[in-house]
């Protein structure tokens, strides 16, 4: 059952926003937050009061141990994302986006992190220090051989 995201839940996400990626909690203003199952947090519009949706607007972070960013929300709002980034050469995004983990030489602190291809948003990605491990759905593969 969906619900208002409480108040506690969304400052963490904020926070985690600005503190990660350095993304402006003022681009969150506009939308309205909810805690769905699987600790699954969605933004979107107004809930209408008569329905009881499983789900509104789309899939931003997923919430256990600590903030997943979802693809979706990378996607969406990785042009305003200026921390924490990798960006990938061609031979190392053919290899991410056919589901492969790399390991490329970059300075990000361990997490995740948004991966890149010049400026297109490919999704996300786990840094360990040594190993981007790649976060992108299987659903997403796509099997490229170059760009």
């Amino acid at each position: 059952m969906l619900a208002s995201l409480n108040l506690e839940k969304k400052t963490q996400i904020l926070d985690y926003c600005k503190e990660r990626f350095d993304i402006s909690k003022k681009i969150f203003d506009d939308y309205n937050w909810y805690l769905g199952s699987k600790n699954r947090i969605f933004i979107g519009p107004d809930k209408i009061e008569r329905i009881n949706p499983e789900s509104i607007g789309i899939c931003v972070f997923r919430l256990n141990k600590t903030p997943k960013p979802t693809t979706n929300f990378l996607q969406l709002f990785g042009n305003q994302i200026y921390k924490n980034v990798i960006e990938l050469n061609k031979k190392q995004t053919t290899d991410y986006c056919n589901g492969l983990n790399l390991e490329p030489e970059t300075d990000v602190k361990p997490g995740f992190v948004i991966v890149k291809y010049k400026k297109i948003t490919l999704g996300c990605g786990h840094w360990n220090g040594n190993l981007l491990k790649n976060q992108i759905p299987k659903s997403r593969f796509c099997k490229i051989n170059y760009l």
